[in-house]
């Protein structure tokens, strides 16, 4: 509740109501989207099918998989405005970096619905679901999903029932992986695989240019948060702050979401989501809790380096 009374406050005191209340024309996410989330998450919360939803979230993360794979071979079945073309896999997410948020927050339910129940529906969705993750490009889900699977084997190791599905898990993991590395666009695989050392060195330095300009992104953002500390710009409305990425492209998003909120509804704001979601950071009571709560854990990482949009956000 505190949340949202400091995005409201945030929505009516800004400049431009349209925005701060749908979004920008590229994102869409103003205050609208959080409040339609406000109610989708009663909803979840009041839900005794748990399990059934998640297992229709695995469902249709593979066939977005299914269709970013048939794009990576040159196969694309999605209405796609001209300016993509030869544009890498974006599955129905419109960008590869929102195909490896969506995949990377979901893949963790699929490893753990396969070790639970060793169901080989649960395994060919772990291996589409990698797939679709390979071929999105993004290394930064990678490494998210990389812890993932250390805390997966902690899990697995302290059950013998679930070592040997584990194995199992891990063996499909490298397959996929060793064929994207082979086939297909291997080219483009191969050269963001490569970039991860300079990329982190790069990072490590501050480097404007780090992270495909997150660096540049964030520093600007930093230095705008003390003059709008208390409630942001407004939703949405970091495109109206003049930051342009190589002199040229505007940044209409800090690329980190707490970043993202703090600038843009105020620190009050964060502080609240904060809090919020402090009671999510354990895992719950029982194997589904354990699975909810890693689905959060690996959003919230990535959330580090990446943004809401509104494909993905209702579903966190």
């Amino acid at each position: 509740m505190f949340y949202i009374v400091f995005a409201l406050i945030s929505a009516f005191l800004a400049p431009v109501p349209l925005t701060a209340w749908i979004g920008n024309p590229y994102r869409f996410t103003g205050l609208s989207v959080y409040l339609g989330c406000i109610i989708l998450f009663i909803l979840a919360w009041q839900t005794k099918n748990t399990e059934k939803v998640l297992g229709y979230l695995i469902g249709s993360a593979v066939i977005v998989s299914f269709l970013a794979v048939l794009q990576h071979f040159g196969l694309n079945l999605v209405p796609h405005e001209a300016y993509r073309e030869g544009y890498v896999s974006y599955g129905t997410m419109a960008n590869a970096d929102f195909l490896g948020t969506y995949t990377a927050f979901i893949l963790p339910a699929a490893i753990l619905f396969f070790l639970r129940y060793k169901k080989i529906f649960w395994l060919i969705s772990v291996a589409f679901l990698h797939a679709g993750l390979m071929v999105s490009t993004m290394w930064g889900e990678w490494l998210v999903i990389m812890v993932a699977l250390v805390i997966i084997a902690w899990y697995a190791l302290k059950e013998k029932g679930k070592r040997k599905a584990f194995v199992q898990v891990i063996v499909v993991l490298a397959v996929v992986t060793c064929f994207f590395f082979s086939v297909g666009k291997k080219e483009a695989i191969i050269k963001r695989a490569a970039v991860i050392p300079t990329e982190a060195f790069s990072s490590l330095r501050l480097e404007d240019k780090a992270g495909s300009g997150r660096i540049f992104i964030w520093r600007h953002t930093l230095n705008i948060i003390p003059h709008v500390w208390a409630f942001g710009l407004g939703p949405d409305h970091l495109i109206y702050a003049g930051i342009k990425f190589g002199g040229k492209t505007p940044v209409d998003k800090a690329h980190n979401v707490y970043l993202e909120i703090a600038v843009t509804m105020g620190l009050f704001a964060l502080l609240a989501y904060l809090v919020f979601l402090s009671f999510f950071l354990r895992p719950g009571p029982n194997e589904t809790g354990f699975v909810l709560w890693l689905m959060i854990f690996v959003y919230l990482v990535q959330g580090l380096f990446n943004i809401d949009v509104v494909m993905i956000m209702p579903l966190f």
